[in-house]
């Protein structure tokens, strides 16, 4: 399938998803529901593998942070990742601004690529991941964009985007805008907070530790993922 695009902008290509894979479905069901992901660390500094715009073999990067969207199927989970090369041809890792050819990979089979090793990262580099049902993500996230402002080398102490945003509106949820809220990036990707319930009552979502979100996603009859990433991390 197509689903806009636009690199650097991982929060609203998973907005954008949302808003098209609801709208297909008319309702998220009983059986199947979406939810968007928050990985970050509390350094912000977030390694992972198999990522397209990774120079590397292994295809690491280390992201401030990332959003995907997983799919839950009955009991089976999946992942869309704009940014993975897992499953990706030439034609989708030559992929430009506007549209992106991407498909959902089972839960395990991402897991095991995009997450190994982490039984050997230093605390602050551990990843954490805020998940938020999509229904949530669509009327509670806004995005003013500054936080892709940078200073001008020009000089005047003027900004510019360090990567120029999509060209479809700014994002505020129907929620945000209502509460005079207009930027809350920060509050998806902040890990470290106890509790999930923010500005005016708006809550985004729930943290896992990487067990935990290992654990939640991860079909117990599947067996393809490594297990001792997930008995070594925490």
């Amino acid at each position: 399938m197509e689903l806009p695009y636009w690199s650097c902008y991982c929060e609203e290509n998973i907005h954008k998803a949302c808003e098209i894979l609801q709208s297909d479905l008319k309702a998220v069901t009983s059986h199947i529901l979406l939810y968007a992901v928050f990985v970050s660390s509390p350094t912000r500094a977030v390694p992972l593998f198999c990522q397209r715009s990774s120079h590397r073999d292994d295809g690491l990067v280390i992201w401030d942070y990332h959003v995907i969207l997983i799919k839950v199927v009955d009991d089976d989970s999946y992942v869309l990742d704009f940014d993975t090369t897992i499953l990706a041809n030439n034609e989708q890792l030559n992929v430009r601004d506007g549209c992106r050819k991407v498909d959902f990979i089972p839960f395990a089979e991402y897991a095991d690529l995009t997450f190994h090793h982490s039984w050997s990262l230093p605390a602050d580099l551990r990843r954490y991941f805020r998940v938020i049902s999509s229904k949530d993500y669509l009327s509670t996230f806004a995005s003013d964009r500054s936080h892709m402002l940078v200073v001008d080398d020009s000089g005047g102490g003027r900004s510019k985007y360090g990567k120029a945003p999509p060209p479809w509106p700014q994002i505020c949820g129907s929620k945000a805008y209502v509460a005079g809220i207009f930027m809350n990036i920060d509050n998806y990707i902040e890990m470290m907070r106890e509790d999930t319930i923010f500005d005016h009552g708006m809550k985004y979502g729930e943290v896992f530790t990487e067990e935990q979100f290992l654990k939640r996603f991860l079909n117990p009859m599947d067996d393809t993922y490594s297990y001792q990433a997930i008995d070594r991390v925490g």
